[in-house]
């Protein structure tokens, strides 16, 4: 029977997934639509140890992933719980925080709206919202694909290597 307290799944690996593939691959990542998102984490970054015995470890500032703290929080087994992305596809811009647990997004900033009326301003804003989501899935299809292809457990050593030469 699952363990309903349990918060590992697959939402935290796709995060420490993300950030091993933006420091040691690309800042775009080609999705399954044949386009490409640029990425970079931004803003914000949450750790947390899986049991709750080592305590949770945030950071707010540009670069958060590039702090030697968070680094360090990764070593000691802490996972990503909550990260900060800045997205661009297809030329618009997005700002986000997604959650692991739950793969929530808080705090979404949208491109500026170019609509002259309200109901132009409305309509603009739900496709940019259907754009930011399928983005998402996009980039989680990717991340699944890999995660179940037969090369994970080659990628799973480069991150467990890359996870020991952090300091």
């Amino acid at each position: 029977m699952p363990d309903e307290n349990n918060r590992d799944f697959l939402g935290n690996e796709f995060l420490l997934w993300l950030w091993h593939y933006l420091e040691n691959e690309s800042d775009t990542l080609k999705l399954a639509d044949d386009s490409e998102v640029a990425l970079m984490i931004s803003r914000s970054l949450a750790l947390e140890c899986p049991r709750g015995q080592f305590g949770r470890e945030s950071f707010s500032t540009d670069g958060p992933a590039k702090l030697p703290e968070a680094h360090r929080a990764i070593q000691a087994g802490k996972l990503p719980r909550k990260m900060g992305l800045t997205l661009v596809r297809h030329d618009a811009q997005y700002e986000l925080t997604l959650q692991a647990e739950s793969l929530a997004i808080s705090g979404a900033k949208l491109p500026a709206s170019e609509a002259e009326d309200d109901r132009g301003r409305i309509e603009e804003r739900i496709m940019q919202i259907r754009h930011l989501l399928e983005t998402l899935d996009l980039m989680y299809a990717a991340f699944i694909a890999r995660r179940l292809g037969d090369a994970w457990t080659k990628e799973a050593g480069k991150i467990k290597k890359w996870l020991s030469l952090k300091a």
